[in-house]
Formats: C-alpha cells, structure tokens, sequence
C-alpha cells in the first residue's frame, strides 16, 4: 500500500514538473517570438527610409539629368542655326554629346566650308566683296544704334547749296575713290578714257564690276540734275567690318523733279573717328 501511495505521489510530482516546464517553453517561446517581430519591425523600418532615401537621390539624378540634357539641347540648337543661317545651306551637323560635362567630344561636318571661325559669327567675313549675289547672302543683322552713319550720309552724300553734286574724294577710302572714278570715266567713254580690258584688269578683284555702270556716283550723269534728295537709307547688315546701306535716291533736271530714281549699296566703315565709304554698287540707275 504505501509503495502505491509512493508511486503515485511520485506521478503527481513529474505531471506538475512536466506542467511547469511547457509552461515556461511556451513562455519562452512568446518572448522570443515578440523579440523576433520587433527586430523585424525595425528591419522594415530600416528598409523603408533607406529605400525613401535612393529614391530622392534617384529622382535628383533625373532632374540633373534633364537639366543637363536641356541645357546641352539648347547649346547644340544655337549652334546649328547660326551656321545654317551664316552659309544659307541645309547641311547637317552630328554632335556626340557627353551630357554630364556639357563637353561636345565630336563635331562633324558633311561640308568643309562650314569650318569657320566661331568669330565669324558675330563678325561675318567673306575673302572679296567682288560678287554682290556672295555679298547680299552674307550679311548679318546686328543690333545697334545707326543713327550717326545714317546722319553721315544726310550729310555728306549731296553738298548742300551746290546744284550739282560733286564726287567728294573725303567720303571714300582711298581705293574706292579711284575705283569710282574710273568707273564713271569707263561709263562716259570719251577719247582718253580707261579701256574696258584695263578696267576689268585694275578692279575685277576688288568691286563687282556687273554692278558699276554709273555716269555719276549718286546721280545718272544725263543732267546736272536741278533736284535730288534721299528718299530712303535701309541698312542692310554687316559684314567684313562695315555697315552696308541701300540708299534710294529721288531726282531730275528740272527744278521739284524727282522722276528719276537710283538705287546705290554702299559699305561704310569707321577709320580714326570719322566715315568713310569702302565700296561701290549701282542696283539702278535710271
């Protein structure tokens, strides 16, 4: 009997044991679950701000990149517009860009005659002023004030108070004076005039000769003309550094006659302060 009661009592003893230790397993178990799902909470937290924080840095990336890219447009498109409207042809450019230094690696060109100085383009050039077609297609816009040359030319292209106008040799440079000169002495044609082969051969590389038949420098030559104004000075462009100008001049024999009109291109350049035409072209003379 009491071996029975000690065995049960011993029974009872280990099922309280076994009790008590899942117990403790079970809170063990708890404790290390809530730890794990803390450390995975911060994990996640950790994910989520280093994620926020690529993302801002990739979006600032793609605004830089955008803005280089617009900046980088912007430079090739002025570029290209300004050496197509310097030549008048539609050549085409191919431009390898390294966008995050804004550094041009290559520049191709199909034409090697767009090979020009980056300087032409605010002072356009031409090797002779020969060719009024060559001329006429060069010449550049630029803004300023042209108040004076056009003052000058009021000024100085009629003498004022004198019926007929003379050739004044101190509103031309030296050469274009003697061109013009000769050209009136070639169009009159007397016995002792220049001849047509010496003519071509002094200035055929200088003025553009197909443009130079005047009896007159600012008058048709057929009369001592009573009356002659300036009817109108345009200014055309620049171009091998001077200012060329349309002068649309009015005038006749007869006193208030203006039925005759002449139409004279001429280049007027700067030299120690004062004007001074450089060339010569006749676009009407009738």
């Amino acid at each position: 009997m009491t071996k029975i009661i000690l065995s049960a009592m011993m029974v009872f003893t280990m099922t309280i044991a076994n009790a008590q230790s899942k117990k403790e397993q079970i809170e063990n178990l708890t404790f290390s679950l809530d730890s794990l799902n803390q450390l995975v909470a911060v994990e996640r937290q950790n994910f989520i701000t280093t994620l926020d924080s690529l993302n801002q840095l990739l979006s600032k990336n793609k605004q830089d990149f955008e803005l280089e890219m617009d900046k980088s447009s912007i430079t090739i498109e002025n570029l290209n517009s300004q050496l197509i409207r310097l030549y008048s042809i539609n050549d085409s450019i191919n431009i390898e860009l390294i966008t995050k230094d804004q550094k041009i690696d290559s520049l191709t060109l199909k034409n090697l005659r767009l090979l020009a100085d980056i300087d032409s383009l605010s002072n356009p050039k031409i090797d002779k002023e020969n060719n009024w077609i060559l001329i006429e297609s060069n010449l550049k816009w630029i803004e300023k004030d042209y108040s004076t040359t056009i003052q000058w030319l009021n000024n100085n292209i009629f003498d004022e108070g004198s019926e007929i106008q003379t050739t004044r040799q101190d509103i031309y440079t030296p050469t274009c004076y003697s061109y013009v000169m000769d050209a009136m002495d070639y169009y009159w044609g007397y016995p002792g005039s220049i001849e047509e082969d010496e003519f071509k051969s002094k200035w055929n590389s200088m003025f553009d000769l197909k443009y130079s038949s005047f009896g007159h420098a600012f008058q048709n030559g057929n009369c001592g003309w009573a009356s002659f104004k300036l009817e109108n000075i345009e200014f055309l462009g620049s171009l091998n550094d001077g200012d060329w100008c349309k002068l649309t001049i009015l005038g006749g024999c007869g006193e208030n006659d203006y039925s005759q009109t002449l139409v004279r291109v001429v280049k007027i350049i700067e030299e120690n302060g004062s004007f001074r035409i450089a060339n010569f072209i006749s676009l009407r003379d009738e």
